[in-house]
Parts: C-alpha cells; sequence; structure tokens
C-alpha cells in the first residue's frame, strides 16, 4: 500500500456534502490501495492561503512523510493560481507526485499556466 495524503479544503458546504466527499475519497484510496491520511482545512475563502492544515502537510512532505498527494480538484488548494503553481514546484522540489480526483492532467496544468504567465 502506498501511503498519501489527501488535502480537502471547503468553505461553506453542508456536513451532508463533506460527508459525501469523505465517502469518495475512501472509495477512492479503496480503489487505487492507497493508504491515506486527511488534511482538512474549513476556510473562509478560497483565496485564503493561511491554512493550518495545508501547512502542516507541507512540513510532513518535507519530512519524507507521502509520496503523492491526492485532491478533489485543483481549487482544492487555491482560486490563485499563483499559489496553485508554487504549490505543485513544492511537491515537485520535494519528489511528491500529486493526483487530482477529477482526472485533471496537473502536469499539463502547470505547464499551460507557465505559459499563460509568462
Amino acid at each position: 500500500m502506498e501511503k498519501v495524503a489527501v488535502y480537502a479544503s471547503f468553505k461553506d458546504q453542508s456536513r451532508k456534502s463533506i460527508d459525501f466527499f469523505l465517502n469518495r475519497v475512501a472509495d477512492w484510496c479503496l480503489m487505487k490501495n492507497y493508504d491515506y491520511t486527511l488534511y482538512f482545512d474549513k476556510v473562509k475563502n478560497r483565496l485564503d492561503l493561511d491554512r493550518k492544515e495545508l501547512n502542516d502537510l507541507k512540513e510532513d512532505i518535507e519530512n519524507g512523510e507521502y509520496s503523492k498527494v491526492i485532491i478533489k480538484d485543483i481549487t482544492q488548494l487555491s482560486r490563485n493560481t499563483v499559489h496553485n503553481m508554487e504549490f505543485l514546484q513544492f511537491l515537485e522540489d520535494n519528489d511528491c507526485k500529486i493526483e487530482s480526483m477529477d482526472g485533471t492532467d496537473l502536469t499539463l496544468y502547470k505547464k499551460y499556466m507557465k505559459d499563460l504567465i509568462k
């Protein structure tokens, strides 16, 4: 079993919506044979980058605890494209992959955004 981290942030979702997501994560990780730890932030807005769980996750990645981070989609990180790019670079610098449950190829996302920002 591969040890992975799952990161999620929620703004104003209902308990039912959060439970649905948590069940989906459990199913995803079971299907992929992942042993996962959940990092979960409740945020005021998706531009707020001061997130305790995300900061804890980054520290754990730096300590080599995970080889991969699972997200529902890129907006789980932030609505701030520059922040998303910085996080993707952080993962690359720490030999940690990222997988999006919505199927987005985040390697292509990163390349596209780099070209767009130039």
